[in-house]
């Protein structure tokens, strides 16, 4: 049979173009072709060599055994539903109830179990104690208190578990204090301290014998050997080692168990470097023999110590000792490298015997820092050198100085150079020069070690000689600082020191202005990152000098105006005579001069000591002058011994200088006394002659002054008011 195309056929009946078709034309058209449909069909079929009816008929059967089915299906699920179910529900009981008896058995087996366990434990304690070994009982019974601490459920109940953990824990402790004694057996120590030396003793019995080791395994199953070896590190280090450090001490080994370490106590006392070291071998060679025996995987008690103290042991080491050897000027520097190599052979050692953890642990990290170090190791050396001269005596003296400055011929070919020419005239000679004076030799001690100082510097390297170059200031800071305190009782009482102190500041003052320039020749082709000098000290020392011996000119002043102002001088007004107080005051006055000339005379520059006596004698000349010129009526006696009081003055001051010259050029107030003088014992005709309308010696004086001791010496007569109205 063909293919049959139905839009074809459809196509073919309803002609799209005919529009005016009606369906009833179309009708017969369409059953026609389902006639010739059925037609080809039937034909088709008989000739078709399918079974057709046969297929019907199985078919059918098919049909009818399916519906048996389904009825015996149903059946079945009834008896399911009736029966099967329950019996299934009487299993279910069933299983419950054997839950429970199983549930019940296995909570008896974990209950048998743990007691057959605790059992296992204590056999095995009891195996390890009739073996003597305390490593074997140890961890039995750390195993039998470990195990009952997660007791299986029920077992806690039992007083089976109370006797077991009570028993246990009183064996654990009766074990440990055994093993306790057992080690202070192998390892103990005795410190008997005393007032001059302390006396320490250690005993190590520790070897490679069974007990030992046995003893050495319980401690450290039972986690207390870490316990006690720290206990014995820190002994070691703080008892031992530290005072090795930092005392005299005799390590001795009496014997191969024993050892002996006598600490000697002395104060402000630290022993060398090469000291300490060996006496540090000594101990670590014992220490290693007894203390290096492996007890448990590669662990030796050595190593333990190590651990434990040997980072705390080499910062004090290295703080305390090494350190300490770094020299403080550079020729001993250069030769540190032999100290370093014996520092390097005993870390070495420290390494071999065990006590450092590995070779890349080191105490010689400080070195990398040396040249920091040695500059704050010297720069401490030259500032303690410097406040020891300090502290020293200042009455040894030593003269220095020129007598006069030398006359300098202009250098050969500079004669045509203006600048050379303008530089002469404006620096005096003297800035270069520094008078004959007598200073304290300590201040020539001390310029010697700043000038040692100074050739140090350059030799080092750049932050050496930073370093020491704000030292070299500090030690002028420091002189500042110490001095005037420490000598401030001679200073306030002693002449002599406070000239002497003067004469060191200015001095020291001297040198700075040029040690700057020093400092910078020798410092040649170097680059420097800071300015150099010392001027900015100069003033601050030359005020130091001044400010002390302003405060001793003030307290002689003082000295003088007491001593007249205590006598009848400083009431002549009330007086018809002077007692014997007021000569005896000028008189003291006069001494007091007199010993400040023995004491300053030659230690004072002359020029300085001229100045510094014309300034207490024109202070003393001006307060008798004073106290005569102010009184309203003078007496002829008094002015008689006036007179011859003052006349003394004359002969006496003079003798105060070097040159009695002297007194005239620097002493303002010695004319006017000596025309006092004149006017206490001349005759008012003397006195108008001396004035010449002002024009004469009696100038010194102003009128009022005039006028006032014409007033109080003379009686009220027609002369003294001629002479009066002369002296305006």
């Amino acid at each position: 049979m063909s293919e049959y195309n139905v839009d074809v056929i459809l196509q073919t009946i309803f002609n799209s173009e005919d529009a005016s078709w009606k369906p009833s034309d179309k009708i017969p058209l369409v059953i026609k072709e389902v006639e010739q449909l059925k037609a080809d069909l039937k034909i088709f079929l008989d000739k078709s060599d399918a079974d057709l009816l046969g297929i019907l008929k199985e078919s059918t059967e098919l049909c009818i055994e399916s519906k048996e089915l389904v009825k015996e299906l149903n059946t079945c699920k009834k008896e399911i539903e009736e029966e099967t179910m329950a019996e299934i529900m009487k299993s279910v009981e069933n299983h419950d109830k054997l839950a429970k008896e199983l549930e019940c058995v296995n909570f008896a087996i974990n209950i048998v179990y743990d007691v057959v366990q605790c059992g296992k434990y204590v056999k095995e304690f009891d195996d390890g104690r009739e073996a003597q070994s305390f490593s074997r009982a140890i961890e039995a019974v750390y195993d039998l208190l470990q195990y009952i601490e997660v007791p299986a459920e029920g077992f806690k109940h039992l007083d089976l578990y109370t006797n077991t953990k009570n028993t246990g824990q009183l064996i654990w402790d009766s074990l440990l204090h055994d093993l306790f004694s057992e080690w202070e057996r192998l390892v103990c120590w005795t410190n008997k301290p005393g007032t001059k030396k302390s006396v320490i003793t250690i005993t190590l019995n520790l070897d490679t014998s069974r007990p030992v080791i046995d003893v050495l395994n319980a401690l450290d199953k039972s986690k207390k050997l870490n316990e006690k070896v720290s206990e014995f590190a820190q002994f070691l280090l703080k008892e031992v080692l530290i005072p090795i450090i930092h005392n005299e001490c005799v390590v001795f080994a009496e014997t191969d168990e024993l050892m002996t370490l006598t600490i000697n106590h002395k104060a402000n006392y630290m022993p060398e470097y090469d000291a300490v070291i060996s006496n540090l071998r000594l101990l670590f060679h014992y220490l290693s023999n007894k203390l290096n025996a492996d007890f448990d995987k590669d662990t030796t008690i050595m190593k333990m110590i190590g651990k434990e103290i040997s980072v705390e042991f080499s910062e004090i080491l290295v703080k305390d000792c090494l350190i300490e050897t770094i020299p403080n000027n550079i020729n001993e520097l250069q030769s540190y490298g032999k100290i370093t190599s014996q520092i390097e052979d005993f870390q070495r050692f420290l390494y071999i015997v065990s006590f450092f953890p590995d070779e890349s642990f080191s105490i010689l990290q400080y070195v990398k820092n040396i040249d920091i170090l040695f500059a704050s190791k010297s720069s401490q050396y030259f500032l303690e050198t410097a406040r020891t001269i300090m502290l020293k005596d200042l009455s040894l003296t030593m003269s220095i100085g020129v007598d006069s400055i030398p006359e300098e011929e202009n250098a050969s070919g500079l004669e045509h150079l203006e600048a050379f020419n303008i530089l002469d005239k404006t620096i005096p000679k003297s800035l270069f020069y520094f008078p004959r004076c007598m200073i304290s030799k300590t201040s020539q001690e001390l310029l010697d070690l700043v000038y040692m100082m100074m050739e140090q510097a350059v030799q080092c390297s750049d932050v050496v000689c930073k370093k020491l170059y704000n030292t070299t200031r500090l030690v002028f800071e420091l002189y500042d600082a110490v001095v005037p305190y420490h000598h401030e009782n001679y200073l306030q009482t002693i002449p002599q020191y406070v000239a002497l102190f003067h004469n060191n500041c200015m001095y020291l003052a001297h040198n700075l202005q040029t040690l700057g320039d020093k400092w910078l020749i020798l410092m040649e082709g170097r680059d420097m990152d800071y300015p150099i000098s010392f001027v900015d000290l100069v003033q601050k020392l030359r005020d130091l000098g001044y400010k002390h011996l302003t405060i001793h000119m003030q307290q002689q002043r003082k000295q003088i105006l007491d001593n007249i102002r205590s006598s009848d001088l400083n009431s002549i007004v009330v007086k018809d005579v002077l007692s014997s107080n007021a000569e005896a005051a000028i008189r003291q006055c006069l001494r007091q001069l007199q010993l400040l000339k023995n004491v300053w005379i030659g230690v004072f520059p002359s020029n300085v000591f001229t100045r510094l006596m014309a300034t207490l004698v024109n202070m003393f000349v001006d307060e008798l002058i004073h106290r005569v010129c102010t009184v309203e009526d003078i007496s002829m006696e008094i002015a008689t011994q006036l007179t011859e009081m003052f006349t003394l003055v004359v002969q006496k001051a003079p003798l105060l200088f070097q040159n009695s010259s002297d007194i005239e050029n620097h002493v303002q107030s010695w004319p006017k006394l000596r025309e006092l003088i004149f006017v206490l014992g001349g005759s008012l005709k003397d006195i108008e002659n001396q004035w010449q309308d002002g024009n004469g010696p009696l100038k010194v004086f102003n009128t009022e002054e005039l006028r006032n001791l014409v007033k109080a010496l003379f009686q009220n007569t027609q002369i003294r008011a001629n002479l009066l109205a002369k002296l305006k």
